[in-house]
């Protein structure tokens, strides 16, 4: 039986590959914020997540909160963690995505615990320019273990379910590793070197497979 089982979030979760990206685009922000990404990415993900928090300072946060309301849910999530809850197996969000998204997946499908990166926003909706990162997308292995010791997962009987290159990280500390509808190699390719791996392209088939 599994300890855990660990979900990224867009394309895991909820539909959409990229919500920050899809937000930039309603702020009218995306060519700051690629500018931001080529120069710190790599180097250093907390300052390029605190920086493109300040590019939205002062501004209202209520288009962030429809985009939220707005995500659908991928068709079979809930049957997934229901075999979860049935079999007492606790589930966690690994996400660079928004804390505040990865909270309504919480409370609309009771996730036992959730690591993603919170904007802050001001009692009267507006956003203040800070960002908690407990995600950061270089290293989502480290808030992968963060999440596996408040259950006590042992390494070789967790579960991952990513969709993206920054996954990879945490398909090396969770020996059931599985790349879930999507066509990134590398991941595809660190899903195969583990032992127990499978390339899924819906959750029904991801249930019959934790069975």
């Amino acid at each position: 039986m599994l300890d855990m089982v660990i979900l990224d979030m867009d394309g895991v979760v909820f539909e959409g590959k990229n919500f920050w990206l899809e937000f930039h685009d309603l702020m009218g922000t995306r060519k700051q914020a690629m500018q931001l990404w080529r120069g710190l990415q790599k180097k250093d993900y907390s300052l390029l997540s605190t920086h493109t928090a300040r590019i939205w300072a002062g501004q209202s946060a209520t288009s962030f909160w429809r985009l939220i309301e707005e995500r659908q849910l991928i068709s079979g999530i809930y049957q997934l963690v229901d075999y979860l809850h049935i079999n007492k197996i606790p589930c966690a969000i690994v996400s660079s995505g928004p804390y505040q998204l990865a909270e309504r997946a919480q409370q609309l499908l009771a996730i036992n615990t959730i690591r993603a990166n919170k904007l802050e926003i001001s009692k009267d909706g507006f956003f203040t320019g800070v960002v908690d990162v407990q995600v950061d997308d270089s290293q989502k292995d480290l808030a992968a273990i963060d999440a596996m010791k408040e259950f006590s997962a042992r390494p070789q009987f967790t579960a991952m379910i990513g969709d993206t290159t920054s996954d990879v990280m945490i398909a090396k500390v969770a020996n059931i590793s599985i790349a879930f509808n999507t066509d990134e190699a590398e991941l595809i390719t660190a899903c195969r070197s583990e032992e127990h791996t499978s390339e899924l392209q819906s959750h029904s088939d991801l249930v019959c497979r934790l069975l």
